[in-house]
């Protein structure tokens, strides 16, 4: 017969995975909360706030706007039809350690950025995190692919065959111009996610399974 747990085991396990659970999921948590005080900020002080952390149509000398428009949001319709999404796909993504959630993170902010600078309306702002919504939902399908460990994978498939059941329209119709929809901005996210997808991918020497274990990932 096996021996319950010591109570200081117990302590350790809590500990380990309270550990665990900041390095993955903190910066996905941050960046929510940095986008509701954002908001509350352009309320409070200033509404162009937007003008000044937006990315601005042809502005190529300001590329840190492509990470500052994550953050300002237009109303509370807007901010609220980002939030559930960021968190939701953001914590799956982080799920896989903080340093595959920063590089798929930079690589969407890196696409959305360029397409919205190139192709946006002339002498238009745009901001808002749905850039990096369509980010990790091309980064959660194109990764199902290019994954190479096959347990993995399969797991994979089915995260990526939920989302597109369940987000189908949204994505589809993320890419389609219509009024104050920046799809340069979906779309940009949306490549920037799939090349991240390969690319991380590729590169990774440390099969999932044992980063996924780590404390320290």
């Amino acid at each position: 017969m096996s021996r319950p747990p010591h109570p200081d085991s117990w302590r350790d396990i809590a500990r380990d995975a309270t550990r665990l659970g900041a390095s993955r999921f903190a910066a996905p948590l941050i960046v929510v909360a940095l986008m509701w005080l954002t908001f509350f900020a352009q309320q409070i002080f200033d509404p162009w706030i937007w003008g000044t952390f937006g990315i601005e149509q042809g502005a190529w000398l300001r590329p840190w706007t492509w990470v500052t428009s994550v953050f300002p949001h237009a109303n509370w319709r807007h901010l609220m039809s980002n939030t559930p999404f960021m968190l939701i796909l953001g914590l799956i993504v982080g799920a896989e350690g903080w340093r595959r959630w920063l590089g798929v993170t930079l690589w969407g902010l890196l696409g959305a950025g360029l397409l919205v600078t190139l192709l946006a309306p002339a002498r238009s702002i745009t901001a808002g995190a749905s850039g990096l919504v369509f980010t990790y939902l091309g980064y959660l399908i194109a990764v199902a692919i290019t994954e190479r460990t096959w347990r993995v994978k399969i797991v994979r498939i089915v995260v990526a065959a939920v989302l597109l059941s369940s987000y189908s329209y949204v994505i589809f119709s993320g890419f389609i111009p219509s009024g104050n929809v920046s799809w340069q901005g979906h779309l940009g996210g949306f490549i920037g996610g799939i090349v991240a997808a390969i690319i991380l991918e590729a590169r990774e020497n440390v099969p999932i399974g044992e980063r996924l274990s780590r404390l320290d990932p």
